[in-house]
């Protein structure tokens, strides 16, 4: 059976009373990062508070046993996310190839400055599922401008190693995409980002709207003009990707909900739940019932937004199989079944809003 089939029929199965295994693990093995992007979260935290944060970062054993008890229970895929840049930390390249071993899909976002090309033959040979690189603008000035350092030159000469690599060793994976986090700075640029894209052998281009962490973060939200500006570039950009075979969620943008909405997405989240009929289709998120996130410091929810930055619940003392089954994760679920979502989902990512609409589809239920 395809890896989304099942996915889809773990949740069916929930619907019907029937618990099941996590479908996916995404991982912030570390907030520590060796770039300085105006949108990230970290520009709202002081160098001291971060330090805190560092020191308290989970240890390598115990992440490694976590695959071992992601692999035990049934897990599909972990993702690799920030936090910070997940390469930042040498433990992430030796989770990338136990997570292979066992089978499970991996997905990598990351800004691409610190892959060797040891480590992408690697990936390539034991074919790691998907890196996603953090592209925000076509040319050398407005990425490095957007990402707070010189990483344009060295970002493009690892991709065309790693689809060299891919080509020699004749294998197809991993697949490479681009994330492109949308900004006042290259809405404009969207189309050469594409051009970009096609040049250099990438397969996906998935689109982020700015949410908002910090006064830095403000200067760079696009207002409403630049919004509807923005769709007339959605328009023009369309046709392109479907000439170069490029997949990418930009479409979905053509609802602003999706681009003004991102600090409010509990709103958008209920509003698609209330055009559907039926009891388990209706619940306005499926997070809780397929999906764990993890950050650096062990905390685990079953989402990245503050249920995981505040919680109290740790990987630190207690087994996956514990807590996926356990009375923290029936208590997100519950609150999730009465149709009321918390003001911590307000910051829910633009991805999670659209997985849960193609999930609902597809429910046969």
């Amino acid at each position: 059976m395809h890896k989304k089939d099942e996915r889809i029929e773990r949740l069916e199965k929930w619907g019907r009373g029937i618990p099941q295994p996590p479908t996916t693990i995404e991982l912030v093995p570390t907030d520590k990062c060796n770039f300085n992007c105006g949108s990230c979260w970290r520009q709202g935290i002081s160098e001291e508070d971060l330090e805190k944060k560092y020191n308290m970062e989970i240890g390598d054993e115990r992440l490694l046993k976590l695959v071992d008890e992601a692999h035990e229970i049934g897990v599909l895929e972990f993702a690799f996310v920030g936090g910070g840049e997940p390469l930042c930390r040498d433990i992430t390249y030796r989770l990338m190839k136990k997570i292979r071993k066992y089978g499970m899909e991996g997905d990598l976002v990351t800004n691409g400055s610190l892959l060797t090309e040891e480590m992408m033959e690697t990936l390539v040979e034991v074919g790691w599922t998907r890196i996603k690189f953090s592209i925000d603008g076509s040319d050398e000035k407005l990425q490095d401008e957007l990402r707070g350092i010189k990483c344009y030159k060295n970002i493009l000469e690892n991709i065309k190693t790693l689809n060299r690599l891919k080509k020699e060793k004749k294998k197809d994976f991993p697949k490479i995409g681009f994330n492109t986090v949308i900004s006042n700075k290259n809405y404009k640029d969207l189309p050469n980002i594409i051009g970009l894209a096609h040049e250099i052998g990438c397969n996906e281009i998935l689109i982020l709207p700015l949410t908002i962490f910090s006064d830095e973060g403000k200067k760079l939200k696009l207002d409403h003009e630049q919004m509807v500006e923005f769709q007339g570039i959605i328009k023009e950009c369309l046709p392109k990707l479907k000439k170069y075979n490029i997949f990418s969620n930009l479409e979905e943008f053509m609802d602003l909900r999706y681009v003004d909405k991102t600090n409010s997405m509990h709103e958008v989240l209920m509003e698609e739940a209330e055009k559907v009929k039926g009891d388990f289709k209706t619940v306005p998120c499926f997070e809780p019932w397929k999906h764990i996130t993890i950050i650096a410091n062990g905390n685990i929810a079953c989402c990245f937004n503050d249920y995981v930055w505040n919680t109290t619940v740790t990987i630190k003392d207690r087994t996956l199989k514990e807590l996926w089954y356990g009375p923290e994760f029936e208590k997100y679920r519950e609150q999730v079944l009465t149709r009321k979502l918390p003001e911590a989902c307000a910051t829910c990512c633009v991805w999670r809003v659209f997985e849960t609409k193609g999930i609902r589809e597809k429910l046969n239920l």
